[in-house]
């Protein structure tokens, strides 16, 4: 008995020790994985544009932040605070539906009950915009914004802007912030690479050749204006485009040659955009004078082509009557007609139609070209069986951007017809 008694104590301490150990181990692993969160270092996340400040790439910043309304600072310090850049960017704010924070430098101690540290450091990005570089850089090291910035990418703040609202973020690059001639201007090298934005600009690409090929500058990051390149810690992610004209680039000296590696770049479209599949596109390629003149509605092209010669035949007063619902009751009753000179009305019937869209046979749009280097979208409703005009809006540098318009827009113009 007493033999099997200690045999059942024995036991009892085996299990007991085996408990204390496994929880020693437990606590241990857990204070570990406390640990190894706790110094889990935020991304430093930059995001560099060719141009200045523009709607898609501010989207771009917010989506960055994965927050639904982020708290994004635009510091507009390069154009010396430019009261109509600043109205800009409160127009895109609106635009997106995010509060508009502006970080100016051009301030009073009088007014201002934060300092620049604590505005900047309380933000989930800051978007930097275009003007003088080199001036920015100056007032920025005077205040200790240069250091701010450095305290804000390692906190996981996102960075982001264009023109000199990427150099800044790089070892240096190609601007032309001093007199005469471009130059090199060195940035704050949180990115080790070199910097040329407005790369289309042919001036800018040969210098920024030619410094990197006298080993003047590193090998670095081109974009063009309506193109930008995302970094997260130092690396190269992703490159983002508002159309296929516009590209970002990787310039390298190899064997005393310049060698241009052109980034695959995905195209920025809005998320509540119709895709690509659910229309029905016909390509025209016509001028407007190759068709007879008409006056019908029973397609989206004739009742372009009559309104166009409308206009070129100078009877605005006949416009309200071929116009949709939702635009005729802000349109004048007391239209009138005027005579056309043969100039504008060559314009006009030069029109060259490029290609039709139509939604679910009842929104359609009608792609031209209005200048040499710009498309417009002529919106049509089908209302009672004929296509009646929706007004006239801007489209883009090429034809694909102008499409990807009248995919991001057709939302708000399905909503006009339901209403």
């Amino acid at each position: 008995m007493k033999k099997a008694s200690r045999l059942s104590q024995s036991k009892k301490y085996f299990y007991l020790s085996v408990f204390v150990v496994s929880l020693t181990l437990l606590n241990t692993t857990t204070i570990y994985a406390q640990n190894r969160t706790n110094n889990t270092k935020p991304d430093q996340t930059i995001f560099a544009f060719g141009g200045d400040i523009n709607d898609k790439f501010v989207q771009y910043v917010v989506d960055l932040t994965g927050k639904t309304n982020p708290k994004i600072c635009y510091v507009p310090t390069a154009s010396a605070d430019n009261e109509d850049n600043i109205k800009y960017w409160k127009y895109i704010c609106e635009k997106l539906a995010i509060e508009p924070h502006i970080l100016k430098v051009w301030v009073s101690s009088a007014h201002e009950s934060k300092t620049f540290e604590e505005t900047l450091l309380d933000m989930d990005a800051i978007v930097v915009g275009g003007g003088n570089t080199l001036n920015m850089l100056g007032i920025w090291k005077a205040q200790g914004i240069d250091e701010i910035m450095g305290k804000a990418l390692k906190k996981g703040i996102i960075l982001a802007g264009g023109s000199a609202g990427s150099i800044c973020w790089f070892q240096n690059g190609i601007s032309d912030s001093r007199p005469v001639h471009l130059s090199i201007v060195d940035g704050l090298a949180y990115l080790p690479y070199s910097n040329c934005p407005h790369y289309s600009d042919s001036l800018k690409k040969e210098m920024y050749h030619q410094k990197i090929k006298s080993h003047e500058m590193n090998s670095g990051y081109a974009s063009d204006n309506l193109s930008g390149i995302l970094f997260k810690n130092g690396k190269f992610v992703e490159a983002v485009s508002k159309n296929e004209i516009n590209n970002s680039y990787f310039v390298t000296l190899k064997n005393g040659t310049i060698q241009t590696e052109q980034l695959k770049s995905r195209m920025l479209i809005d998320k509540n955009a119709i895709s690509q599949n659910s229309y029905k596109a016909i390509n025209i390629d016509k001028e407007v004078k190759d068709f007879a003149e008409i006056n019908e509605q029973d397609t989206p092209l004739n009742a372009f082509i009559s309104i166009k010669y409308i206009l070129a035949n100078g009877k605005s007063s006949k416009l309200k009557q071929l116009t949709c619902n939702f635009l005729q009751s802000r349109m004048k009753d007391d239209a009138t007609d005027e005579v056309i000179s043969e100039e504008r009305r060559n314009k006009i019937l030069n029109t060259y139609i490029n290609k039709i869209l139509i939604y679910n046979d009842s929104l359609a749009a009608v792609i031209s070209k209005i200048s040499d280097d710009f498309y417009g979208i002529w919106y049509f409703y089908k209302e009672g069986g004929k296509w009646l005009s929706a007004g006239e809006d801007m489209g883009g540098e090429t034809i694909i951007e102008t499409e990807i318009s009248f995919r991001e827009k057709t939302p708000v113009h399905l909503k006009r017809i339901e209403n």
